[in-house]
């Protein structure tokens, strides 16, 4: 049995706004991390952990439309995710370790000598980023002294994209499906509470292909699916600790991202963004080593406003040069 119909296929196509989602997680993400390497209260509604819980959500729900799209096409599909995101990524990281030489307080012979220096480029290339996540006496004097402590979440991200053809394969029957969908919702309900945080957001990943694989379902009943699903994340965000917010919080890996896709296609004045090229991978990717650079001068003690305003511009500037140097014309070269 076919899993993309083409009655998913022409309801997935619909208008929706998941690149204004892209750029308010973007962004959210941004604020989050701007407070945390200045050491400030976290001053936005949106934290760190929600911005990644749903980008893998997104994440899980168009790389598998993608993937389905190519009829199953595992070549196809490599390449065009290897173009998508490791380029940008290697450039991000050689920017890093410029950027690392020109702070540093060492000479440059003593920089390039250093064993740390070429341990950060060794790890963090192919994204073992936790192995060494700074530079040999860069950023020292910041309450956070490392490069682009963001990275983190691309690991995570290449596996996700790995196994996207296996879980693929082990569903290309219906009752196989039906069946590995239902553990996979029971698992995320008895054990999330239990599990590490980087299962945790494997747990959002899945939620998100499954409503992919059952988008035709999600769209008939959604009317009475969403509102319960928002009705489930009120106690999690609201009540600190309390019996109904245990039980809501083993939920939440389905609630949010129904939530999440739902608001996708009604939320039709935010649709406008889908004309425009969306650059939220290079403020993803820059955003990190800005505010390390700025605070290293001294600009968030002059004034956090222009800092922020400033940490803000210069990542734009340099997400629209990694955007349209590298990730379009790559993309285009892939196609």
């Amino acid at each position: 049995m076919e899993i993309l119909t083409d009655n998913i296929v022409q309801r997935v196509r619909q208008d929706n706004c998941f690149d204004f989602m892209r750029y308010l997680f973007a962004i959210s993400l941004i604020i989050a991390h701007f407070c945390t390497l200045i050491d400030i209260p976290q001053m936005w509604f949106i934290t760190g952990s929600m911005r990644v819980k749903a980008f893998f959500t997104i994440t899980g729900f168009l790389v598998t439309y993608s993937f389905l799209r190519r009829n199953n096409d595992i070549r196809s599909y490599a390449i065009k995710r290897f173009v998508r995101i490791i380029p940008a990524y290697v450039v991000c990281i050689l920017f890093c370790f410029l950027l690392g030489w020109y702070v540093t307080s060492l000479s440059t012979r003593e920089f390039l000598s250093s064993p740390q220096t070429w341990k950060y480029l060794l790890a963090n290339i192919p994204m073992l980023n936790w192995l060494e996540p700074e530079l040999p006496n860069t950023f020292q004097g910041n309450p956070l002294p490392q490069m682009n402590g963001s990275l983190w979440s691309m690991k995570q991200e290449v596996i996700f994209y790995v196994l996207v053809p296996l879980l693929i394969w082990l569903m290309k029957d219906s009752t196989k499906r039906n069946i590995l969908c239902g553990l996979t919702i029971a698992v995320c309900v008895l054990a999330y509470n239990h599990v590490n945080v980087q299962t945790q957001y494997f747990m959002y990943f899945l939620t998100g292909m499954i409503l992919l694989l059952y988008f035709d379902v999600f769209c008939k009943w959604q009317r009475y699916i969403v509102p319960f699903a928002i009705l489930s994340l009120i106690p999690v965000y609201s009540i600190e600790v309390s019996y109904i917010s245990e039980i809501c919080t083993s939920i939440e890996p389905i609630c949010f991202p129904t939530v999440l896709v739902g608001a996708a296609y009604n939320l039709k004045p935010l649709n406008v963004f889908r004309k425009y090229d969306n650059i939220t991978y290079g403020l993803y990717l820059y955003h990190f080593p800005i505010i390390q650079i700025l605070i290293h001068y001294g600009l968030a003690d002059y004034s956090l406003t222009a800092c922020f305003v400033v940490s803000l511009t210069v990542t734009s500037v340099l997400a629209c040069m990694s955007w349209y140097l590298i990730e379009k014309p790559l993309m285009n070269m892939a196609k």
